[in-house]
């Protein structure tokens, strides 16, 4: 009984190491490429919120590929703003300066803080799913990005906004890993027992 016990306690160790080796990691980021107002990225006009950058000066980082796309750009589906803070669910999709597909984020839902004050605000979104090269080959859990406005302009309809992006998730280790883990555990407990 006692030596099922202890190669169960080196099992849920052994699980416990692969979760603990999950870690969190940046996806992609970039800072804001507008030069001032008069270029802003996100426009609030009533009830529809847009977003997108189609000139040169962005810069996306994708650290956790070690890659970086110069004069990236990103559209964003029209998203319905709820006159308060709330926005619609929706898809935002990276490209390189060659049009190639780099990351897509799509999301549930979003809050849009203080979207008439100006200073800080930020777009935030829930259930939260990156996908495509930047996003890397091995799952992810957590995902979750933010957009930081800056230089808002006040419109009769709304507003406009410059902002900073930034994006991480947890990656899990894939199953396989965790089984190689688990293996190599139960043979080290394997050969301390024979000794």
């Amino acid at each position: 009984m006692r030596k099922q016990l202890g190669l169960a306690g080196f099992i849920v160790a052994a699980l416990a190491a692969g979760h603990a080796s999950a870690q969190t990691v940046t996806i992609a980021t970039f800072a804001d490429p507008a030069l001032d107002a008069s270029t802003p990225l996100f426009v609030l006009d009533g009830s529809t919120f847009t977003g997108g950058w189609a000139d040169e000066g962005l810069n996306l980082d994708a650290p956790y590929i070690g890659a970086n796309y110069p004069d990236a750009t990103f559209t964003m589906t029209p998203l319905t703003y709820d006159g308060f803070v709330g926005l619609s669910g929706g898809s935002i999709q990276f490209f390189d300066s060659s049009a190639s597909l780099v990351l897509q984020v799509d999301f549930s839902a979003a809050t849009l803080d203080q979207p008439f004050v100006f200073g800080a605000s930020e777009f935030a979104a829930q259930d939260v799913a990156f996908s495509g090269p930047a996003a890397g080959a091995l799952p992810l859990d957590q995902e979750q990005f933010a957009f930081s406005f800056a230089n808002p302009v006040t419109t009769p309809t709304g507003a406009t906004y410059t902002a900073d992006f930034t994006s991480s998730a947890r990656v899990v280790p894939e199953p396989a890993s965790l089984m190689l883990l688990i293996g190599g555990t139960l043979i080290m407990v394997a050969r301390r027992r024979m000794a």
